[in-house]
């Protein structure tokens, strides 16, 4: 009886390391909610005239991040200015690009995404007003693949903050504390069984 319950255990513990491995999801964006306070982990190109960067609390007519402490504020005048990042995937695989934003509809002004060149989104004088409003896409990895967010502001700025992008439920890299607990927990198991039987 006492080795049909420590199976049981086993098995309930089994499970539950298995589901622990596929339900860790990583965000494989640097620096996402620009919490080093700069853009560290990003490429900054296109018209970088200096009226776009990281910022925190109260700013213009946002009333501070929307994760953590950081967030960037757009505003280049006259065209746009990119931000990019180059991010290692799994070639085939699905990921989830998520972020969150924020802009007052002014004019001229323009915010975009994009995958490897492909959009995601193009917006002209965007206005959620001044309130975070989240975007998710589905993207497929090529194994090497480049996040661009571009935009202007000429009267004043737009934000962005909490950028992540995930590989999707069901293609997720196990954690590797995963498999240590459960190669420990399964040798643990099998010694206590081998006792049992040679009693």
């Amino acid at each position: 009886m006492r080795i049909k319950t420590l199976l049981a255990i086993g098995a309930l513990a089994l499970c539950v390391c298995l589901g622990a491995t596929t339900a860790f999801a990583q965000n494989l964006v640097t620096n996402g909610s620009f919490e080093t306070g700069d853009f560290t982990g990003w490429t900054l190109g296109g018209n970088n005239d200096g009226n776009t960067y990281v910022t925190s609390g109260a700013f213009y007519a946002y009333s501070g991040a929307e994760d953590g402490t950081f967030y960037a504020v757009f505003g280049s005048v006259g065209s746009d200015i990119t931000l990019s990042q180059t991010l290692s995937t799994v070639a085939g695989a699905q990921y989830t690009v998520s972020f969150w934003f924020a802009s007052v509809g002014d004019s001229p002004s323009d915010f975009s995404a994009s995958w490897d060149g492909t959009p995601l989104l193009s917006l002209s004088n965007p206005n959620t007003g001044a309130n975070w409003m989240q975007f998710t896409f589905q993207v497929t990895g090529t194994g090497s693949d480049t996040l661009t967010f571009a935009g202007r502001d000429d009267p004043e700025w737009m934000a962005l903050d909490n950028v992540s992008v995930t590989q999707n439920s069901g293609q997720s890299v196990p954690e590797p504390s995963s498999f240590l607990l459960l190669g420990t927990g399964v040798i643990g198991l099998g010694g206590v069984i081998r006792r049992k039987l040679h009693r």
